[in-house]
């Protein structure tokens, strides 16, 4: 189901272009990268584009096509979708705009475009989108910057601001395994698209940029099921009235009353993000497994951001841990005697690499302990090795390997590069701010309570 989108044989883009200030240049440029099927370059005009023998018609393409991106202005849409029809296509991307965003006319001649597709047994993504990505397959049939390849799935209902996402991820060195861009969402929706991503092997996690749902019931049925499966997080825009009335302008869609909205998304075990680094903080958080409770443990070597931390978990109602005396006794036995044994765990500024092993093994073997925070400001001093911290907590996870979650912070802006990378390449999120990994820990938290898998409340 809908896989013919993210794992095509064959794509055509139409209205590939030999023009760089074209869309369709830069779409077929970045397919060109795709190696799990033929890449047609369909143009009126031209014989060859960007070096590749282009086809005058969809039709005229020898091979099997089952994904077809379409970039013609507005007027040749519907003569395009009929020749796909009549090809054998499956999946449709139309990026063009034009449709239901501008008006009542637009929305009659959207209505007729779907229309059109289901005669054929087509279905559209679009139209007024920026297009497709699969990481994982080296697909982009979009005109931006390919994401960095990771785990979490983000669909989002608006093209600049998931560009926009999609470029500050590329900086922050986060990935996605797929960017959907739904626009209008004609046909395909929401739900559909959440259903395929529930029984994908590669995608963890499911992030929504919301600003309007044309059917709620069917969100929510789908939601429901979505979400036993795998974590769903949606950022709603449009809460207040302003932004109501903006969204309305932009894409065409009703943002409907936040109190409705939020109802539905706690009644369906859908995740609310309020900004974009915590949708971002909460959907990466889903490379480590659930937790049985909501008792945290945090480890640092500086007072100060382990308060910070501490608070920010309560107010998303998250509980410190109460270690066990033994645990007590074995911190103090090798910490300095300056250092804050109970939680959160201050090692202070001389913390090394061999200490930060030492007390998260023992955290993690704590059974009061549900999640393990581990916060670090690199140190510069002391000829400590600015990867050493880091080092010590995956000796630690490895050996003790119960399958309780494990989130860092890392704090020292560029400092902290190299063994951010390190933790993020064994799978351990790593955050820079107390907010974000808070944030982190509550989604863990509220997903093993969506999937029945709390046992300490």
């Amino acid at each position: 189901m809908l896989d013919y989108f993210f794992n095509p044989k064959g794509i055509a883009v139409i209205g590939a272009s030999n023009d760089p200030k074209k869309l369709g240049y830069e779409v077929f440029k970045n397919l060109k990268e795709y190696k799990g099927g033929k890449v047609y370059p369909v143009n009126v005009k031209e014989n060859e584009v960007q070096g590749v023998k282009a086809y005058k018609s969809v039709k005229d393409i020898p091979g099997e096509v089952d994904l077809a991106i379409i970039v013609v202005p507005k007027k040749f849409v519907k003569d395009t979708l009929i020749q796909c029809g009549e090809k054998g296509v499956k999946g449709v991307v139309i990026i063009t705009a034009g449709f239901g965003e501008t008006g009542e006319e637009g929305k009659r001649e959207e209505r007729e475009l779907v229309e059109i597709a289901h005669r054929y047994g087509m279905r559209i993504i679009g139209p007024n989108c920026v297009g497709i990505m699969n990481t994982h397959a080296n697909l982009n049939a979009t005109f931006i910057t390919v994401a960095k390849k990771g785990s979490v799935a983000f669909i989002s209902q608006s093209g600049a601001l998931g560009a926009g996402i999609v470029y500050k991820t590329i900086k922050e060195d986060i990935g996605f395994s797929k960017f959907i861009s739904v626009g209008n969402m004609a046909d395909l929706d929401f739900a559909e698209l959440m259903e395929y991503l529930a029984d994908t092997e590669e995608d963890r996690a499911i992030a929504l940029y919301i600003e309007g749902i044309k059917n709620g019931r069917k969100f929510m049925e789908v939601a429901k099921k979505v979400t036993k499966k795998k974590p769903v997080i949606a950022l709603k825009a449009g809460k207040s009235e302003s932004g109501a009335r903006a969204a309305s302008s932009h894409t065409g869609s009703l943002a409907g009353s936040w109190k409705i909205y939020e109802a539905a998304f706690k009644q369906s075990g859908v995740l609310v993000a309020n900004t974009i680094d915590e949708m971002l903080s909460m959907a990466r958080a889903f490379t480590q497994p659930l937790p049985k409770g909501n008792r945290v443990a945090i480890m640092t070597n500086a007072g100060g951001p382990g308060v910070l931390t501490a608070d920010e978990l309560d107010r998303r109602g998250l509980k410190l841990a109460n270690l066990e005396e033994k645990t007590i006794e074995e911190l103090r036995s090798f910490l300095p005697p300056m250092a804050a044994v109970k939680n959160p765990v201050d090692m202070i500024a001389s913390a090394r690499g061999e200490d930060y092993y030492r007390t998260a093994k023992l955290l993690l073997q704590d059974p009061n302990v549900d999640i393990l925070v581990a916060i670090c400001v690199v140190p510069t001093f002391a000829g400590m090795t600015l990867t050493e911290h880091a080092e010590g907590i995956i000796k630690a996870v490895k050996e003790v390997n119960n399958g309780k979650p494990v989130l860092a912070m890392f704090m020292a802006g560029y400092v902290s590069e190299k063994a951010k990378e390190l933790l993020e390449k064994n799978g351990i999120p790593t955050y820079e701010r107390p907010e974000d990994v808070a944030s982190a820990a509550y989604a863990l938290v509220q997903q093993a309570r969506n999937v029945g898998k709390l046992e300490v409340e």
